[in-house]
Protein backbone atom coordinates (compact mmCIF):
# COMPACT_ATOMS: atom_id res chain seq x y z
CA UNK A 1 0.00 0.00 0.00
CA UNK A 2 0.79 3.55 -0.74
CA UNK A 3 2.52 5.37 2.28
CA UNK A 4 -0.57 8.26 3.27
CA UNK A 5 2.02 10.73 4.53
CA UNK A 6 3.63 10.62 0.70
CA UNK A 7 1.94 11.27 -2.32
CA UNK A 8 4.84 11.76 -4.56
CA UNK A 9 4.65 9.11 -7.45
CA UNK A 10 7.72 8.52 -9.26
CA UNK A 11 7.81 7.73 -13.32
CA UNK A 12 10.66 6.36 -14.38
CA UNK A 13 11.01 4.40 -17.34
CA UNK A 14 14.18 1.89 -18.44
CA UNK A 15 15.37 2.98 -21.96
CA UNK A 16 19.08 4.16 -20.29
CA UNK A 17 20.44 5.26 -23.89
CA UNK A 18 23.96 3.48 -22.95
CA UNK A 19 22.81 0.75 -22.69
CA UNK A 20 22.26 0.71 -26.21
CA UNK A 21 25.52 0.84 -28.41
CA UNK A 22 24.19 1.35 -31.75
CA UNK A 23 21.86 4.42 -30.42
CA UNK A 24 24.74 6.03 -27.90
CA UNK A 25 27.47 5.62 -29.79
CA UNK A 26 26.43 5.86 -33.52
CA UNK A 27 23.01 7.42 -33.54
CA UNK A 28 22.56 9.44 -30.47
CA UNK A 29 18.88 10.99 -31.30
CA UNK A 30 17.99 11.31 -27.44
CA UNK A 31 14.38 12.34 -26.99
CA UNK A 32 12.24 12.98 -23.67
CA UNK A 33 10.22 9.48 -22.79
CA UNK A 34 6.85 11.42 -24.15
CA UNK A 35 4.15 8.44 -23.29
CA UNK A 36 5.14 9.31 -19.45
CA UNK A 37 4.94 12.87 -19.76
CA UNK A 38 1.31 12.61 -20.86
CA UNK A 39 1.04 9.91 -18.16
CA UNK A 40 2.37 12.49 -15.02
CA UNK A 41 -0.04 15.46 -16.64
CA UNK A 42 -3.17 13.30 -15.82
CA UNK A 43 -1.71 12.13 -12.50
CA UNK A 44 -0.78 15.62 -11.69
CA UNK A 45 -4.83 16.77 -12.80
CA UNK A 46 -5.63 14.26 -10.18
CA UNK A 47 -3.98 15.63 -7.67
CA UNK A 48 -1.04 13.90 -6.99
CA UNK A 49 2.50 15.06 -6.89
CA UNK A 50 5.05 13.64 -10.01
CA UNK A 51 8.14 13.15 -10.68
CA UNK A 52 10.22 12.35 -13.28
CA UNK A 53 13.53 9.55 -13.74
CA UNK A 54 14.22 9.98 -16.85
CA UNK A 55 16.28 7.32 -17.93
CA UNK A 56 17.91 8.80 -21.16
CA UNK A 57 20.73 10.64 -20.29
CA UNK A 58 21.42 9.08 -17.33
CA UNK A 59 24.49 7.56 -16.74
CA UNK A 60 23.02 4.48 -15.00
CA UNK A 61 20.34 2.78 -13.13
CA UNK A 62 22.44 3.33 -9.62
CA UNK A 63 21.50 7.25 -10.20
CA UNK A 64 17.10 6.00 -9.44
CA UNK A 65 18.26 3.11 -6.63
CA UNK A 66 19.92 6.65 -5.32
CA UNK A 67 16.48 8.16 -5.40
CA UNK A 68 14.40 5.86 -4.03
CA UNK A 69 16.30 5.55 -1.05
CA UNK A 70 17.22 8.91 -0.35
CA UNK A 71 13.35 10.19 -1.39
CA UNK A 72 11.31 7.07 -1.47
CA UNK A 73 8.41 7.92 -3.35
CA UNK A 74 4.80 6.24 -1.88
CA UNK A 75 4.85 4.84 -6.01
CA UNK A 76 7.53 3.73 -8.15
CA UNK A 77 5.88 3.63 -11.81
CA UNK A 78 7.94 2.51 -14.89
CA UNK A 79 6.24 3.91 -17.94
CA UNK A 80 7.92 2.89 -21.19
CA UNK A 81 7.61 5.35 -24.20
CA UNK A 82 4.77 3.99 -26.54
CA UNK A 83 5.59 6.19 -29.31
CA UNK A 84 8.83 5.37 -29.46
CA UNK A 85 9.63 2.28 -32.22
CA UNK A 86 12.65 1.90 -29.64
CA UNK A 87 10.49 0.90 -26.75
CA UNK A 88 8.50 -1.40 -28.99
CA UNK A 89 11.22 -3.33 -30.10
CA UNK A 90 10.52 -4.98 -26.71
CA UNK A 91 15.10 -5.18 -26.42
CA UNK A 92 16.34 -7.23 -23.85
CA UNK A 93 18.43 -4.59 -21.80
CA UNK A 94 15.08 -2.83 -21.40
CA UNK A 95 13.49 -5.69 -19.50
CA UNK A 96 16.71 -6.25 -17.46
CA UNK A 97 16.88 -2.92 -16.28
CA UNK A 98 13.17 -2.87 -15.39
CA UNK A 99 13.26 -6.00 -13.47
CA UNK A 100 16.43 -4.60 -11.43
CA UNK A 101 14.00 -1.56 -10.55
CA UNK A 102 11.44 -3.53 -9.15
CA UNK A 103 13.91 -5.78 -7.19
CA UNK A 104 15.30 -2.07 -5.76
CA UNK A 105 11.75 -0.95 -5.20
CA UNK A 106 10.51 -4.07 -3.66
CA UNK A 107 12.95 -3.82 -1.21
CA UNK A 108 12.35 -0.99 -0.01
CA UNK A 109 8.84 -1.55 0.31
CA UNK A 110 7.50 0.78 -2.65
CA UNK A 111 5.00 -0.72 -4.42
CA UNK A 112 5.55 -0.86 -8.58
CA UNK A 113 3.32 -0.93 -11.74
CA UNK A 114 4.79 -1.54 -15.35
CA UNK A 115 3.92 -0.21 -18.59
CA UNK A 116 5.25 -1.24 -21.58
CA UNK A 117 5.10 -3.49 -25.16
CA UNK A 118 6.87 -6.59 -23.14
CA UNK A 119 5.08 -6.37 -19.96
CA UNK A 120 1.59 -6.10 -22.01
CA UNK A 121 2.94 -9.56 -23.75
CA UNK A 122 5.20 -11.19 -21.08
CA UNK A 123 3.06 -9.75 -17.88
CA UNK A 124 3.96 -12.59 -15.50
CA UNK A 125 7.70 -11.98 -15.97
CA UNK A 126 6.95 -8.88 -14.29
CA UNK A 127 4.46 -9.43 -11.62
CA UNK A 128 6.61 -12.65 -10.60
CA UNK A 129 9.19 -10.21 -9.94
CA UNK A 130 7.32 -8.38 -7.51
CA UNK A 131 5.47 -6.01 -9.78
CA UNK A 132 1.75 -4.94 -8.29
CA UNK A 133 0.27 -4.31 -11.70
CA UNK A 134 1.05 -4.23 -15.17
CA UNK A 135 -0.90 -1.90 -17.37
CA UNK A 136 -1.33 -3.35 -20.80
CA UNK A 137 -3.43 -1.21 -23.81
CA UNK A 138 -3.94 2.86 -23.19
CA UNK A 139 -2.36 3.57 -19.93
CA UNK A 140 -3.26 7.07 -18.62
CA UNK A 141 -6.68 6.76 -17.06
CA UNK A 142 -5.70 2.50 -16.00
CA UNK A 143 -2.46 4.61 -14.32
CA UNK A 144 -5.06 6.87 -12.45
CA UNK A 145 -7.62 4.73 -11.40
CA UNK A 146 -4.59 2.41 -10.38
CA UNK A 147 -2.84 4.93 -8.36
CA UNK A 148 -6.54 5.69 -6.41
CA UNK A 149 -6.68 1.92 -5.48
CA UNK A 150 -3.30 1.53 -3.62
CA UNK A 151 -3.79 5.15 -2.04
CA UNK A 152 -7.19 4.48 -0.33
CA UNK A 153 -5.63 0.90 0.73
CA UNK A 154 -8.33 -1.29 -0.76
CA UNK A 155 -8.26 -4.95 0.52
CA UNK A 156 -10.57 -6.20 -2.66
CA UNK A 157 -9.25 -7.04 -5.50
CA UNK A 158 -8.37 -4.49 -8.27
CA UNK A 159 -10.29 -6.65 -11.22
CA UNK A 160 -12.99 -3.73 -11.84
CA UNK A 161 -9.65 -1.79 -12.91
CA UNK A 162 -10.13 -2.03 -17.26
CA UNK A 163 -6.80 -2.63 -18.98
CA UNK A 164 -4.49 -4.18 -16.09
CA UNK A 165 -2.86 -7.89 -15.12
CA UNK A 166 -2.53 -8.64 -11.55
CA UNK A 167 -1.63 -11.96 -9.23
CA UNK A 168 -4.27 -13.37 -7.13
CA UNK A 169 -3.27 -16.43 -5.48
CA UNK A 170 0.05 -16.73 -7.65
CA UNK A 171 -2.03 -16.74 -10.89
CA UNK A 172 -2.06 -13.90 -13.47
CA UNK A 173 -5.63 -12.66 -14.03
CA UNK A 174 -6.16 -9.54 -16.72
CA UNK A 175 -9.38 -7.72 -16.41
CA UNK A 176 -11.23 -6.34 -19.24
CA UNK A 177 -9.81 -3.99 -21.89
CA UNK A 178 -10.15 0.08 -21.35
CA UNK A 179 -11.61 1.70 -24.41
CA UNK A 180 -8.68 3.94 -26.32
CA UNK A 181 -9.43 7.67 -25.77
CA UNK A 182 -11.20 8.79 -29.14
CA UNK A 183 -11.18 12.79 -28.40
CA UNK A 184 -7.07 13.42 -27.71
CA UNK A 185 -7.48 16.70 -27.40
CA UNK A 186 -8.73 16.50 -23.92
CA UNK A 187 -5.68 15.36 -22.72
CA UNK A 188 -3.78 17.74 -21.23
CA UNK A 189 -0.09 18.63 -22.35
CA UNK A 190 2.84 16.54 -21.84
CA UNK A 191 4.07 17.73 -18.50
CA UNK A 192 7.35 19.38 -20.30
CA UNK A 193 8.53 21.20 -17.10
CA UNK A 194 9.59 17.89 -15.61
CA UNK A 195 12.13 17.65 -19.06
CA UNK A 196 15.42 19.14 -18.68
CA UNK A 197 15.70 20.87 -21.89
CA UNK A 198 18.74 22.21 -21.58
CA UNK A 199 20.43 18.82 -21.08
CA UNK A 200 18.86 17.71 -24.06
CA UNK A 201 19.92 20.45 -26.17
CA UNK A 202 23.62 20.27 -25.08
CA UNK A 203 23.51 16.87 -26.23
CA UNK A 204 22.01 17.35 -29.53
CA UNK A 205 24.16 20.50 -30.47
CA UNK A 206 27.35 18.60 -29.27
CA UNK A 207 26.21 15.65 -31.94
CA UNK A 208 24.61 17.32 -34.52
CA UNK A 209 24.52 21.31 -34.36
CA UNK A 210 20.96 21.39 -33.72
CA UNK A 211 18.32 20.45 -31.70
CA UNK A 212 15.24 18.25 -31.87
CA UNK A 213 12.16 17.48 -29.81
CA UNK A 214 9.72 14.95 -30.59
CA UNK A 215 5.62 15.29 -30.78
CA UNK A 216 2.62 13.00 -31.31
CA UNK A 217 -0.29 13.74 -33.15
CA UNK A 218 -2.07 10.37 -33.31
CA UNK A 219 -2.31 6.70 -31.47
CA UNK A 220 -2.23 3.82 -33.47
CA UNK A 221 -1.94 2.40 -36.65
CA UNK A 222 -5.51 0.89 -38.37
CA UNK A 223 -3.52 -0.61 -41.21
CA UNK A 224 -2.35 -4.35 -41.02
CA UNK A 225 1.30 -5.73 -41.74
CA UNK A 226 1.55 -9.02 -40.15
CA UNK A 227 5.04 -8.40 -38.31
CA UNK A 228 3.95 -5.23 -36.92
CA UNK A 229 3.32 -5.44 -33.07
CA UNK A 230 0.17 -3.37 -32.07
CA UNK A 231 0.20 -4.51 -28.18
CA UNK A 232 -0.67 -0.91 -26.82
CA UNK A 233 -3.77 0.86 -29.03
CA UNK A 234 -4.10 -3.12 -31.57
CA UNK A 235 -5.89 -1.60 -34.88
CA UNK A 236 -7.67 1.54 -33.19
CA UNK A 237 -6.15 4.71 -34.35
CA UNK A 238 -6.85 8.11 -32.91
CA UNK A 239 -5.83 11.84 -34.20
CA UNK A 240 -5.67 15.57 -32.81
CA UNK A 241 -7.19 18.08 -34.28
CA UNK A 242 -4.85 20.05 -36.71
CA UNK A 243 -5.44 23.26 -34.81
CA UNK A 244 -4.41 20.81 -31.77
CA UNK A 245 -1.03 20.66 -32.82
CA UNK A 246 -0.36 23.17 -34.71
CA UNK A 247 -0.90 25.14 -30.89
CA UNK A 248 1.15 22.54 -29.38
CA UNK A 249 3.81 22.63 -31.94
CA UNK A 250 3.85 26.78 -31.19
CA UNK A 251 4.16 26.37 -27.18
CA UNK A 252 7.67 24.04 -27.81
CA UNK A 253 8.74 26.32 -30.02
CA UNK A 254 8.47 30.10 -27.48
CA UNK A 255 9.47 27.75 -24.62
CA UNK A 256 11.74 24.78 -25.45
CA UNK A 257 13.51 26.87 -28.76
CA UNK A 258 13.83 23.08 -30.83
CA UNK A 259 15.36 23.51 -34.55
CA UNK A 260 13.69 20.31 -35.42
CA UNK A 261 10.82 18.43 -34.27
CA UNK A 262 10.47 14.76 -34.90
CA UNK A 263 6.67 13.63 -35.40
CA UNK A 264 7.05 10.20 -33.80
CA UNK A 265 3.76 8.88 -35.29
CA UNK A 266 3.56 5.47 -36.95
CA UNK A 267 1.56 7.55 -39.69
CA UNK A 268 1.35 11.26 -39.89
CA UNK A 269 -1.66 12.75 -41.42
CA UNK A 270 -3.77 9.77 -42.25
CA UNK A 271 -6.64 11.68 -42.55
CA UNK A 272 -7.61 13.10 -45.55
CA UNK A 273 -7.42 16.51 -45.61
CA UNK A 274 -5.44 16.52 -42.19
CA UNK A 275 -2.07 17.66 -43.32
CA UNK A 276 -3.44 20.49 -45.72
CA UNK A 277 -5.63 21.97 -42.36
CA UNK A 278 -2.11 21.29 -40.29
CA UNK A 279 -0.08 23.03 -43.22
CA UNK A 280 -2.55 26.31 -43.14
CA UNK A 281 -2.48 26.75 -39.45
CA UNK A 282 1.24 26.72 -39.10
CA UNK A 283 1.89 29.09 -41.71
CA UNK A 284 -1.07 31.40 -40.17
CA UNK A 285 1.25 31.14 -37.16
CA UNK A 286 4.28 31.32 -38.66
CA UNK A 287 6.58 28.41 -37.07
CA UNK A 288 7.23 27.04 -39.62
CA UNK A 289 10.29 24.60 -38.70
CA UNK A 290 12.16 21.51 -39.99
CA UNK A 291 10.20 18.24 -39.18
CA UNK A 292 10.51 14.98 -39.55
CA UNK A 293 7.29 12.49 -39.99
CA UNK A 294 6.55 8.63 -41.20
CA UNK A 295 4.02 7.88 -43.72
CA UNK A 296 2.93 5.21 -46.34
CA UNK A 297 3.72 5.41 -49.99
CA UNK A 298 -0.33 5.24 -50.71
CA UNK A 299 -0.85 8.03 -48.97
CA UNK A 300 1.36 10.65 -50.52
CA UNK A 301 -0.25 12.60 -53.68
CA UNK A 302 0.43 16.12 -54.49
CA UNK A 303 -1.41 17.64 -52.54
CA UNK A 304 -0.21 16.42 -49.42
CA UNK A 305 3.70 17.04 -50.95
CA UNK A 306 2.78 20.22 -51.37
CA UNK A 307 1.37 20.79 -47.86
CA UNK A 308 4.05 19.28 -46.05
CA UNK A 309 6.40 21.37 -48.09
CA UNK A 310 4.65 24.35 -46.60
CA UNK A 311 4.62 23.20 -43.12
CA UNK A 312 8.29 22.85 -43.53
CA UNK A 313 8.66 19.32 -43.61
CA UNK A 314 12.24 18.42 -44.16
CA UNK A 315 12.13 14.48 -44.30
CA UNK A 316 9.58 11.96 -44.66
CA UNK A 317 10.34 8.25 -43.40
CA UNK A 318 8.44 5.83 -45.45
CA UNK A 319 7.77 1.54 -45.09
CA UNK A 320 8.93 0.02 -47.99
CA UNK A 321 10.41 -3.39 -46.22
CA UNK A 322 11.48 -4.38 -49.71
CA UNK A 323 11.68 -4.35 -53.38
CA UNK A 324 9.79 -7.56 -54.09
CA UNK A 325 5.71 -7.03 -54.22
CA UNK A 326 5.94 -10.90 -53.70
CA UNK A 327 7.15 -9.89 -50.32
CA UNK A 328 4.76 -7.12 -50.07
CA UNK A 329 1.90 -8.96 -50.27
CA UNK A 330 2.85 -11.66 -48.28
CA UNK A 331 3.91 -9.22 -45.32
CA UNK A 332 0.26 -7.54 -46.19
CA UNK A 333 1.60 -4.49 -46.14
CA UNK A 334 -0.70 -2.94 -48.45
CA UNK A 335 1.20 -1.42 -51.01
CA UNK A 336 2.49 -1.46 -54.83
CA UNK A 337 6.28 -0.75 -55.45
CA UNK A 338 4.47 1.79 -58.13
CA UNK A 339 3.14 3.76 -55.62
CA UNK A 340 6.50 3.55 -53.65
CA UNK A 341 7.91 5.18 -57.15
CA UNK A 342 5.39 7.95 -56.94
CA UNK A 343 5.52 8.60 -53.13
CA UNK A 344 9.73 9.51 -54.28
CA UNK A 345 9.31 11.75 -57.14
CA UNK A 346 6.47 13.91 -55.80
CA UNK A 347 8.36 14.13 -52.36
CA UNK A 348 11.34 15.03 -54.34
CA UNK A 349 9.61 17.53 -56.72
CA UNK A 350 9.11 18.96 -53.20
CA UNK A 351 12.62 18.77 -52.21
CA UNK A 352 11.88 16.69 -49.22
CA UNK A 353 14.80 14.27 -48.38
CA UNK A 354 12.88 10.53 -48.15
CA UNK A 355 13.95 7.26 -46.17
CA UNK A 356 13.00 4.10 -46.66
CA UNK A 357 12.90 1.18 -44.13
CA UNK A 358 13.68 -1.94 -45.41
CA UNK A 359 13.37 -5.10 -43.82
CA UNK A 360 15.60 -8.32 -44.59
CA UNK A 361 14.84 -12.13 -44.18
CA UNK A 362 11.33 -11.65 -43.92
CA UNK A 363 9.53 -15.82 -44.50
CA UNK A 364 10.31 -16.88 -47.80
CA UNK A 365 12.61 -14.04 -48.74
CA UNK A 366 15.23 -15.40 -51.64
CA UNK A 367 18.06 -14.07 -53.24
CA UNK A 368 16.14 -12.52 -56.25
CA UNK A 369 13.91 -10.74 -53.42
CA UNK A 370 16.91 -9.31 -51.95
CA UNK A 371 18.10 -8.71 -55.10
CA UNK A 372 14.94 -6.99 -56.46
CA UNK A 373 15.38 -4.56 -53.27
CA UNK A 374 19.12 -3.47 -54.34
CA UNK A 375 17.63 -2.38 -57.51
CA UNK A 376 14.97 -0.87 -56.23
CA UNK A 377 17.07 1.30 -53.93
CA UNK A 378 19.59 1.98 -56.77
CA UNK A 379 16.59 3.39 -58.89
CA UNK A 380 14.84 5.07 -56.96
CA UNK A 381 18.16 6.92 -54.86
CA UNK A 382 16.39 7.81 -51.43
CA UNK A 383 18.46 9.97 -48.92
CA UNK A 384 18.25 7.97 -46.14
CA UNK A 385 17.90 4.19 -45.51
CA UNK A 386 17.11 2.26 -42.00
CA UNK A 387 18.00 -2.27 -42.64
CA UNK A 388 16.78 -4.49 -40.36
CA UNK A 389 15.94 -7.94 -40.03
CA UNK A 390 12.75 -9.61 -39.43
CA UNK A 391 11.35 -9.67 -36.13
CA UNK A 392 8.32 -11.64 -35.30
CA UNK A 393 7.08 -10.05 -31.82
CA UNK A 394 4.65 -11.82 -29.73
CA UNK A 395 1.14 -11.08 -31.03
CA UNK A 396 1.62 -10.78 -34.76
CA UNK A 397 0.35 -13.08 -37.41
CA UNK A 398 3.59 -13.26 -38.64
CA UNK A 399 5.10 -14.42 -35.00
CA UNK A 400 2.54 -17.25 -34.84
CA UNK A 401 4.05 -18.31 -38.27
CA UNK A 402 7.19 -18.83 -37.41
CA UNK A 403 7.06 -19.22 -33.68
CA UNK A 404 8.09 -23.06 -33.85
CA UNK A 405 11.34 -21.87 -35.53
CA UNK A 406 12.12 -19.60 -32.64
CA UNK A 407 15.40 -19.91 -31.02
CA UNK A 408 16.17 -19.70 -27.22
CA UNK A 409 16.80 -15.87 -28.04
CA UNK A 410 13.49 -14.51 -28.32
CA UNK A 411 14.48 -11.00 -28.26
CA UNK A 412 17.21 -8.43 -29.61
CA UNK A 413 19.73 -7.51 -26.76
CA UNK A 414 19.85 -4.02 -28.29
CA UNK A 415 18.27 -2.31 -31.45
CA UNK A 416 21.64 -3.21 -33.80
CA UNK A 417 21.57 -6.49 -32.71
CA UNK A 418 20.20 -7.97 -35.86
CA UNK A 419 19.97 -11.56 -35.08
CA UNK A 420 17.58 -13.56 -36.70
CA UNK A 421 15.35 -15.10 -33.78
CA UNK A 422 13.51 -17.48 -35.88
CA UNK A 423 14.59 -19.80 -38.92
CA UNK A 424 15.19 -17.47 -41.58
CA UNK A 425 16.70 -18.46 -45.06
CA UNK A 426 20.02 -16.85 -44.53
CA UNK A 427 22.40 -16.18 -41.20
CA UNK A 428 22.20 -13.29 -39.59
CA UNK A 429 25.92 -12.57 -40.58
CA UNK A 430 24.30 -12.82 -44.42
CA UNK A 431 22.23 -10.16 -43.76
CA UNK A 432 24.20 -7.98 -41.99
CA UNK A 433 26.64 -8.08 -44.75
CA UNK A 434 23.53 -7.49 -46.98
CA UNK A 435 23.09 -4.30 -44.90
CA UNK A 436 26.38 -2.74 -45.04
CA UNK A 437 26.94 -3.36 -48.77
CA UNK A 438 23.76 -1.51 -49.36
CA UNK A 439 24.37 1.51 -46.81
CA UNK A 440 27.99 1.99 -49.14
CA UNK A 441 26.54 1.39 -52.29
CA UNK A 442 23.78 3.97 -51.94
CA UNK A 443 26.60 6.76 -50.00
CA UNK A 444 28.99 6.05 -53.37
CA UNK A 445 29.37 7.94 -56.72
CA UNK A 446 28.36 7.32 -59.65
CA UNK A 447 31.85 6.57 -61.22
CA UNK A 448 32.20 3.71 -58.81
CA UNK A 449 29.25 1.66 -60.03
CA UNK A 450 31.19 -0.90 -61.50
CA UNK A 451 33.16 -1.66 -58.19
CA UNK A 452 30.18 -2.09 -56.29
CA UNK A 453 28.23 -4.25 -58.71
CA UNK A 454 31.36 -6.52 -58.72
CA UNK A 455 31.07 -6.51 -54.87
CA UNK A 456 27.36 -7.36 -54.81
CA UNK A 457 27.83 -10.09 -57.07
CA UNK A 458 30.77 -11.71 -55.10
CA UNK A 459 28.54 -11.67 -52.31
CA UNK A 460 25.97 -13.28 -53.77
CA UNK A 461 28.15 -16.09 -54.78
CA UNK A 462 28.90 -16.44 -51.55
CA UNK A 463 25.27 -16.97 -49.89
CA UNK A 464 25.32 -20.51 -50.00
CA UNK A 465 27.70 -20.76 -47.50
CA UNK A 466 25.12 -18.71 -45.32
CA UNK A 467 22.11 -20.73 -46.12
CA UNK A 468 20.29 -22.30 -42.90
CA UNK A 469 18.50 -25.60 -43.21
CA UNK A 470 14.77 -24.06 -43.99
CA UNK A 471 11.96 -26.40 -43.53
CA UNK A 472 10.21 -26.68 -47.20
CA UNK A 473 6.81 -25.31 -45.70
CA UNK A 474 8.55 -21.51 -44.97
CA UNK A 475 9.82 -21.24 -48.54
CA UNK A 476 8.43 -18.82 -51.11
CA UNK A 477 5.29 -19.94 -53.46
CA UNK A 478 8.67 -18.98 -55.99
CA UNK A 479 11.15 -21.54 -54.82
CA UNK A 480 10.29 -25.00 -54.41
CA UNK A 481 13.26 -27.48 -52.70
CA UNK A 482 13.87 -30.74 -52.22
CA UNK A 483 16.74 -32.27 -49.58
CA UNK A 484 17.20 -29.21 -48.22
CA UNK A 485 20.75 -29.30 -46.27
CA UNK A 486 21.87 -32.63 -47.51
CA UNK A 487 25.12 -32.31 -49.31
CA UNK A 488 23.11 -30.98 -52.61
CA UNK A 489 19.78 -29.51 -53.07
CA UNK A 490 17.82 -29.05 -55.92
CA UNK A 491 15.90 -26.04 -56.32
CA UNK A 492 13.15 -25.12 -58.64
CA UNK A 493 13.00 -21.39 -59.79
CA UNK A 494 10.61 -19.30 -61.32
CA UNK A 495 12.16 -18.31 -64.52
CA UNK A 496 10.95 -14.67 -64.71
CA UNK A 497 12.15 -13.77 -61.92
CA UNK A 498 15.51 -15.45 -62.59
CA UNK A 499 15.44 -13.91 -65.99
CA UNK A 500 15.12 -10.51 -64.65
CA UNK A 501 17.83 -11.13 -62.06
CA UNK A 502 20.16 -11.72 -64.78
CA UNK A 503 18.93 -9.38 -67.47
CA UNK A 504 17.99 -11.73 -69.76
CA UNK A 505 14.61 -13.15 -71.78
CA UNK A 506 12.66 -15.76 -69.75
CA UNK A 507 12.48 -17.39 -72.70
CA UNK A 508 16.35 -17.72 -73.25
CA UNK A 509 16.30 -20.06 -69.98
CA UNK A 510 13.74 -22.61 -71.29
CA UNK A 511 10.34 -23.54 -69.89
CA UNK A 512 8.47 -21.97 -66.72
CA UNK A 513 10.53 -22.94 -64.29
CA UNK A 514 14.43 -23.91 -64.18
CA UNK A 515 15.85 -26.64 -62.11
CA UNK A 516 19.43 -25.47 -60.11
CA UNK A 517 21.75 -28.16 -58.44
CA UNK A 518 23.67 -26.25 -55.59
CA UNK A 519 26.68 -28.15 -54.69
Amino acid sequence: MMNQSNNKILIAHAFFLNNDSKQYSDKFKPYPPLAALYAASLLRESGYDVDLFDAVLSEGIQELFAILESEPPSMLVVYEDDFNFLTKMCLSHVRDTTLRMIDSAKALNIPVIIHSSDASDNPEIYLLRGARLVIYGEGEQTLVEATEYFSKEKVREPEYIEGIYYLSNDKVKKTSERKPLRALDKLPQPAWDLVEFDQYREAWKKKHGFFSINMVTTRGCPYKCNWCAKPIWGQQYSSHSPEYVAEQLEWLVKNAAPEHIWFADDIFGLKKGWIERFSKKVDELKIQIPFMIQSRADLINEDVAASLKVAGCSEVWLGVESGSQKILDDMDKGITLSQVKNARRLLADCSIDVGFFIQLGYLGEDLLDIDSTREMLLELKPEKIGVSVSYPLPGTPFYQKVRDQMSEKSHWLESNDLDTVFQSTFSAEFYRRIREHLHQELQSEEEERKYWNTQWRQLMETAESYRNKVPESTLAPGCLASNFGSAKTSVSLDAKRVAKSLKVRSSKLGGKRIKLQVL
